[in-house]
């Protein structure tokens, strides 16, 4: 894999993005949108996405507003309205290659309201698509009032952050402590956080109950593959099971990875998550042409 960071200008914001290539000697036969979590970075995903480009798929991940080393107050990615520049721009740069959407945790949420907008027809539709441990519930565990209060609150204070509760702990099995420690010994501006802004919170909201008004609207054709950790305490994995359910696709795959929490590509354990995306992508690149 060859790493290439860019800066990208929209709407007047520099974002960082990670473009990973595939090796020189592999051909690219296609492209890949990534979409990370919140409080995550593009730079994490160098070690996820080598199954991807050693079959020649170029992955592409940019680091969204208040992420990573992109400008902005942390956890805040701005609004509907610049997420869907940032699609299109990432989409125009893939040119005609085949594409795929990927995401994480929100980024799953993100990727597939991808799948529903290009079903359709507001998108280009993709050829595959990994969700992993996508947050169908970005309210679960908040109240009704806690609710109420953001949708109140958001219209004079769109920008106010606030904790998303998710700690590493809630993230991966990990009886090799360096990178617990690693994260501990961060500073206050590391690439890491916990943060959201209200404004972007009640988007989130909004686009779960979208999705789940609007599965049907993805793409049958679409190469899908879920996977989950069973000990996901962030996402859990009764609302994967269901949604997995809803979905049209006609060539979709689930895989819970078992005694896994929110990231079961990280930590101890993490070769099973690996092993399981090379099973899937056997079956996807022989699609590619």
């Amino acid at each position: 894999m060859k790493v290439e960071t860019q800066r990208v200008r929209i709407h007047g914001h520099d974002l960082n993005r990670l473009v990973m290539h595939p090796d020189a000697d592999v051909p690219v036969r296609a492209a890949a949108m990534f979409y990370h979590g919140q409080g995550d970075y593009a730079e994490r995903y160098t070690a996820v996405l080598g199954s991807f480009t050693r079959r020649g798929i170029r992955c592409i991940v940019t680091d969204l507003p208040g992420h990573g080393r992109s400008p902005g107050r942390r956890g805040d990615c701005g609004d509907e309205g610049f997420l869907d520049s940032i699609i299109q721009q990432t989409l125009e740069s893939m040119g005609d290659l085949p594409h795929g959407v990927m995401g994480h945790s929100m980024g799953g949420l993100l990727a597939a309201r991808h799948l529903v907008l290009a079903g359709k027809g507001l998108l280009p539709e993709p050829s595959f698509s990994w969700l992993s441990s996508p947050l169908l519930r970005p309210g679960n565990g908040r109240s009704k009032a806690f609710r109420k209060w953001v949708g109140m609150l958001t219209p004079l204070m769109p920008s106010l952050t606030i904790s998303t509760g998710v700690t590493p702990e809630m993230c991966r099995i990990n009886n090799e402590l360096d990178e617990e420690k690693a994260i501990a010994e961060q500073p206050k501006n590391a690439l890491w956080h916990r943060r959201t802004s209200i404004g972007w919170g009640l988007f989130l909201l909004q686009t779960a109950e979208m999705l789940e008004a609007e599965v049907g609207n993805i793409a049958k054709a679409t190469n899908l593959l879920l996977t989950q950790g069973s000990e996901d305490p962030v996402c859990p994995v009764q609302f994967a099971r269901e949604f997995f359910e809803q979905l049209p696709s006609e060539n979709k795959h689930y895989r819970e990875i078992q005694g896994m929490l929110h990231e079961p590509f990280a930590g101890t354990g993490r070769e099973r998550l690996f092993a399981t995306l090379d099973q899937w992508l056997d079956e996807v690149e022989p699609r590619l042409g």
